[in-house]
């Protein structure tokens, strides 16, 4: 058992004592005490009223009274003006009905929380002078009422499908049952009960029957069995399909853009996610700034209701500049342009010129708007200078052409593509000059909470591509490579967060088949093995540092936030390792750990860690916004 109480001065204002109280129940005073009374001189009346409030109730329950009990509730709102004992009034009626009232609440609150049996029992000390008034509530909740029985009535449209024994709609029904909050056995409680209702409804609602209502609901409570019976009746009202789609808002995008797109067609049924999903796959075209998909429930239009999809188009032309630093590539400014329906047509184009130090580039993107299946054509092509922690020179320009397949969680790219590079050592002698024509088919799958928060889940990229390769210093000939990268989330009891990475690669071709570079692996860097330099984890060739022709690293991660109240802000400690080289057999393993700060930012996760490279032997600072598949 609880015991709470606050301590309140009320300054008796010449009103009745609380001790009296028990006189004004036995009846009115005779007409000669009452004059007598208030004729008393003001001299006379009582210094200021010391009283406490005690509430003894077993767990959550005495901190469910002290929270919403008016008598509890009108002590914590004055003592939080001040001091009581320096004046703060209260009428000695207004205390009276306060503590009369308290059984009635008091039992109101439990029995909203299962409990229809409640003994409540309340007292009020006598007055003793420089002894404050005790006023105690006294609760033995008893069991808490358990559900006995459910019952489920439908009419409307819904009825009839049962009634002719359809699939669809028992299929719905028993998602219905399986989905009700309340089920038999369970405790009682009037909010489970209401979210259990809202929950029903909402779910008819969203499955094809948007006007369903409620025809009646009941809860029978026995409080001498504490058992509670459940009766509820739904009217589903006509069962909705989809009909035409409607677009406004469009000045120069078309609108196959947004219906290659829909997760529905025509004569289907009404689905409120497909609404939703529709919604969002249009919004990440990046070609509105708004957008809002609403299907009318006309009953009138049932079989073929009307979808309008209201839209505002960005601008056509966007550019930007961009100044930043990161661990991996230094400072850089960069220039963006993006324009939306490229030499009138039905593509977009991005261009991007970035300067740093270490990774110098410029890249062209185009890419069509969706196609029916959701197919979209790429084209890109990019020139590109990198120097590495060797200071040995890599130059090199890819063209591809390819499709993307997009989907809710798994993506298909296949593409063609023609890559060169040039690696010269930091004296300047040609370490590899080599070029090739491959072919790539690449998915993507993400089954996470978020997107750029995410915190439970798994992301996976996998990569197969074929092709042949052109040397001038070694032999031509063909390859293969091979490549996989697994991401975890999971939450941990305690309020830890883990993600573990692991991560593979692997070319195959004969060993005098030279391949080029940016086709190769290295690691290391912020989204690798922390505590290494960018891509500095290689193979030596020539005193220059170059990609290897196998690679794999692994990494664990725990995060907990700083405080409760800034779930966003956490700690982190990790380990990474990870290592390259022509052979898998070949491979030693560098090790990193240390400790980090995670901003989970609307934008992406902001990580700063101070990590240690075992094999370096030297701390190094990593910092990067964003996630990586």
């Amino acid at each position: 058992m609880i015991v709470r109480f606050l301590v309140l001065t009320c300054v008796a204002w010449g009103l009745m004592p609380l001790g009296a109280w028990a006189q004004e129940a036995a009846g009115p005073l005779p007409p000669e005490a009452a004059a007598s009374a208030a004729q008393a001189p003001r001299a006379a009346r009582r210094p200021p009223l010391v009283w406490k409030l005690e509430i003894e109730a077993p767990g959550a329950l005495d901190t469910l009274l002290s929270n919403y009990l008016d008598l509890a509730r009108y002590q914590q709102e004055a003592t939080a003006e001040g001091d009581a004992a320096a004046g703060i009034a209260i009428r000695r009626s207004e205390l009276r009905r306060l503590v009369a009232a308290a059984p009635d609440q008091a039992r109101g609150l439990l029995e909203a929380q299962g409990y229809f049996a409640a003994q409540i029992h309340t007292s009020v000390s006598d007055e003793v002078e420089g002894q404050p008034l005790v006023i105690k509530l006294v609760v033995e909740p008893g069991p808490r009422t358990r559900v006995s029985r459910v019952q489920m009535v439908f009419e409307g449209e819904l009825d009839t499908a049962l009634s002719k024994d359809e699939a669809a709609a028992k299929a719905l029904v028993a998602d219905l049952e399986s989905e009700w909050a309340l089920p038999a056995g369970t405790i009682f409680t009037q909010p489970t009960w209401s979210a259990a209702k809202n929950g029903m409804l909402a779910q008819m609602r969203a499955e094809g029957y948007p006007l369903a209502t409620w025809s009646g609901t009941s809860a029978t409570v026995d409080a001498s069995t504490r058992t509670a019976a459940l009766f509820v009746v739904a009217d589903s009202g006509p069962l909705f399909h989809f009909g035409d789609t409607y677009i406004e808002g469009l000045k120069v995008q078309p609108a196959s853009a947004i219906l290659n797109l829909s997760p529905f067609a025509k004569g289907e049924v009404y689905r409120e996610q497909a609404l939703l999903d529709f919604q969002e796959r249009v919004q990440k075209l990046n070609l509105f700034d708004s957008v809002f998909i609403n299907m009318e429930p006309d009953p009138s239009r049932a079989d073929g209701a009307p979808v309008t999809i209201q839209v505002h188009e960005l601008p056509l032309q966007q550019a930007t500049v961009g100044v930043g630093v990161s661990s991996d590539t230094g400072p850089r400014i960069s220039v963006e342009h993006l324009h939306r329906h490229v030499f009138n047509k039905d593509w977009q184009a991005k261009t991007k010129l970035q300067l740093a130090k270490i990774d110098s580039s410029l890249q062209v993107d185009l890419i069509s708007h969706p196609q029916p299946g959701r197919k979209r054509w790429l084209v890109s092509g990019q020139l590109a200078k990198e120097t590495d922690t060797s200071d040995a020179v890599t130059t090199s320009e890819r063209l591809r052409f390819g499709q993307l397949r997009e989907g809710d969680r798994l993506e298909m790219t296949r593409y063609v593509e023609y890559q060169s590079a040039r690696v010269k050592s930091k004296a300047g002698e040609q370490v590899s000059d080599a070029s090739a024509i491959s072919g790539t088919l690449q998915y993507a799958w993400r089954d996470v909470d978020s997107q750029t928060l995410p915190t439970t889940g798994i992301t996976a990229l996998t990569s197969v591509g074929v092709g042949q390769s052109f040397a001038t210093r070694e032999s031509s000939g063909l390859f293969s490579r091979l490549y996989g990268r697994l991401t975890w989330y999971k939450p941990l009891p305690w309020g830890w967060d883990a993600t573990t990475r692991v991560e593979g690669g692997r070319v195959l071709s004969s060993e005098s088949v030279s391949i080029p570079d940016p086709l190769l692996f290295r690691a290391g860097g912020d989204e690798s093995v922390r505590g290494y330099g960018y891509r500095s984890i290689g193979v030596t060739r020539d005193g220059a540092l170059v990609g290897g022709r196998a690679m794999t690293t692994f990494s664990g991660e725990l995060a907990h936030p700083f405080l409760k109240k800034y779930p966003s802000i956490l700690g982190a400690v990790f380990f990474d390792a990870g290592g390259v080289a022509d052979q898998f057999a070949d491979i030693k393993l560098q090790r990193g750990y240390g400790a980090g700060i995670r901003w989970r930012s609307p934008v992406g996760p902001l990580k700063f860690d101070l990590a240690y490279g075992e094999q370096t032997r030297s701390f190094r600072v990593h910092f990067s916004v964003g996630i990586t598949l």
